[in-house]
């Protein structure tokens, strides 16, 4: 994707690359590709996260990459645009919105884990006081 020219879906201006996002100077804006928004929330949450994408209706913006319409989701609380193929799009304070709800992520499996109530780990959380 790097190949790619990235442009804001918001004002147009070109995205600059910052660290593991690219970003809009104009806008403030913030693309990031779904497989490093995945790694940023697992090392916030300390664990593995599974995002649970909810569609919600509103005017679709263009892709910072293929400029072809992005579907409009709701991750948590915050309300975002995204291409399932290049990335998610993140309005001035969208990014430190989500980044706090991170632990609301994590997959099923892991929250199983920590909380065993049946099985082996269940047996021994009851025998230790869990």
């Amino acid at each position: 994707m790097s190949a790619m020219e990235l442009a804001c879906p918001v004002c147009d201006a070109p995205l600059e690359e910052a660290g593991r996002t690219s970003r809009c100077r104009l806008c403030e804006g913030a693309w990031i590709s779904e497989d490093v928004l995945v790694a940023i929330l697992e090392q916030r949450a300390s664990t593995l996260v599974d995002l649970p994408w909810e569609p919600r209706q509103d005017k679709p913006r263009p892709c910072a990459g293929c400029k072809a319409e992005m579907q409009t989701v709701n991750l948590g609380s915050v309300q975002l645009d995204r291409c399932p193929a290049h990335g998610v799009w993140f309005d001035a304070d969208e990014l430190a919105a989500l980044l706090k709800q991170a632990k609301a992520f994590t997959t099923k499996e892991m929250a199983a884990v920590s909380e065993p109530k049946h099985g082996l780990l269940g047996k021994l959380a009851k025998l230790f006081g869990g």
